[in-house]
């Protein structure tokens, strides 16, 4: 599954792989993701854009079996962030979490300049 989003200049594509979501999950993800453009507002423009991959994968440990890439890509910097975790929400929430501190060490690398 793909799924593009346009909020406000920022572009988000979610790409799947070997996971069907139900429109509940879709819904919760793009509320998700919404509150991090929020957060990152300042980045965005209009060659800014946000790339999630989210995938299943059976594993020998279940905290490994859900697996989320989350990519911004901002002028003159590319932030990433990876999580895995046994539940989509958990996963989700954990990249977000990790993208905010690079956000916040990209804003302050801008100010700097």
């Amino acid at each position: 599954m793909n799924l593009q989003i346009n909020k406000n200049t920022m572009n988000i594509k979610i790409h799947t792989q070997h996971l069907n979501l139900a429109e509940s999950q879709e819904e919760m993800l793009y509320a998700k993701f919404e509150k991090l453009i929020t957060y990152a507002d300042r980045l965005s423009d209009e060659s800014a854009e946000m790339k999630v991959n989210l995938s299943f994968e059976k594993s020998k440990k279940p905290e490994d079996a859900y697996l989320c890439e989350l990519t911004i890509f901002v002028p003159m910097d590319t932030l990433r962030a990876e999580s895995r975790d046994e539940s989509l929400s958990n996963v989700v929430d954990d990249v977000i979490e990790k993208m905010k501190s690079q956000i916040e060490h990209y804003k302050a690398k801008i100010h700097q300049k």
